[in-house]
């Protein structure tokens, strides 16, 4: 006797007022929780795998402000981007346990 499994993907819907919505689902075993744009693009999604929640975002900005800090752990930050410009109002400091490697066509200090 052969038996299918079938998944129900059950779906429910919030209407925000500017013409987005929310969606929470089921795909694939995780749960989805998301912002979709009023052409239905997804703008934010957070799925809740095994391993712990995974963020991810869509936007023409991103903005992150804390009056303390903001902190970053991770095994590993790639930044790719046009251009990058740190300022600091104070010191800046850069550690390393391994080695630091600079490369650029032109390489400017003071």
């Amino acid at each position: 006797m052969e038996t299918t499994t079938e998944e129900v993907s059950e779906s429910r819907e919030v209407y925000l007022r500017d013409g987005r919505k929310l969606v929470v689902s089921e795909q694939a075993g995780e749960s989805l929780v998301e912002v979709r744009s009023e052409s239905g693009m997804v703008e934010v999604r957070i799925r809740l795998t095994e391993q712990g929640p995974v963020l991810q975002m869509e936007s023409a900005r991103l903005s992150l402000k804390a009056s303390e800090s903001v902190e970053i752990a991770s095994e590993r930050v790639e930044i790719k981007a046009g251009s990058v410009k740190v300022h600091a109002e104070e010191d800046l400091e850069l550690d390393a346990e391994s080695d630091v490697r600079v490369t650029g066509k032109m390489i400017y200090l003071n």
